[in-house]
């Protein structure tokens, strides 16, 4: 099996139909999204739309998602994030805000986990992104793989033992291997607003046969997703962070 795994899209259109493009070119079985299919961005339905339209695809639940149907506080995220949260409250259509209101918050499938945040508390939203809350997550589950998002930014966490984590940043192109038995935790990324300096969209593929994990990058517009995102009148800085990668 050849699993598409992507996560916080965060209403980029743009960044989405790239990636969705590149993925026809990868032999693609299953698709799994790991949440935030809105916030930030100015095209949330186009976006959910999308996902709720893979055929063998599923999702999970993340915070902007939560927030935007009031399953969690928009009060609790920066001030930018809550003008985003609450504009699209008034954008969703029913079918849209019912089918985020019904996604579960972890899904598993044979030895996977797929969470927004973090396994052992993942209605809290926590990052997983150091050895304390790596070690937690491992502890946490008896799956061998757990796939996150998040954070943004695309990593490769392995537990070496009790009380050591390895880190591996991954590069556009990088195919690691997962044949050994540790725990691993995998981040693909972001798909519409990566934080780790490249401004391309982000994603991973998991190949069970093979058993690696493949990281991508793709090319996508991010002047015209800014301009919609100034054009619908949210903040200036989330139209400027996609040219960043911040």
């Amino acid at each position: 099996m050849r699993l598409a795994v992507f996560a916080d899209i965060h209403a980029n259109l743009e960044a989405l139909q790239a990636v969705f493009a590149d993925m026809d070119s990868r032999r693609i079985d299953r698709f799994m999204c790991l949440g935030d299919l809105v916030g930030y961005g100015a095209s949330p339905n186009e976006c959910i739309e999308l996902v709720r339209g893979l055929k063998k695809g599923n999702c999970v639940l993340g915070n902007h998602d939560a927030a935007s149907v009031w399953l969690y506080s928009p009060y609790s995220m920066s001030k930018d994030a809550q003008k985003a949260i609450l504009w699209t409250m008034d954008q969703l259509s029913e079918d849209n805000a019912e089918y985020l209101k019904k996604l579960h918050q972890k899904l598993g499938m044979l030895d996977m986990l797929f969470v927004h945040a973090n396994p052992y508390n993942p209605g809290a939203y926590r990052y997983v992104i150091n050895r304390k809350y790596a070690l937690r997550s491992f502890a946490a589950v008896k799956s061998r793989l757990v796939f996150l998002g998040h954070s943004h930014r695309p990593v490769l966490m392995t537990k070496k033992n009790l009380f050591q984590v390895a880190f591996t940043d991954a590069r556009e192109g990088a195919v690691l291997d997962l044949s050994r038995r540790r725990k691993q935790i995998i981040n693909p990324g972001s798909v519409g607003q990566p934080r780790d300096g490249d401004v391309r969209a982000s994603y991973c593929v998991y190949d069970s046969r093979n058993n690696q994990v493949e990281f991508y990058r793709v090319d996508y517009d991010y002047q015209k997703a800014g301009q919609r995102i100034l054009a619908a009148g949210l903040p200036r800085f989330l139209a400027q962070r996609l040219g960043k990668g911040i």
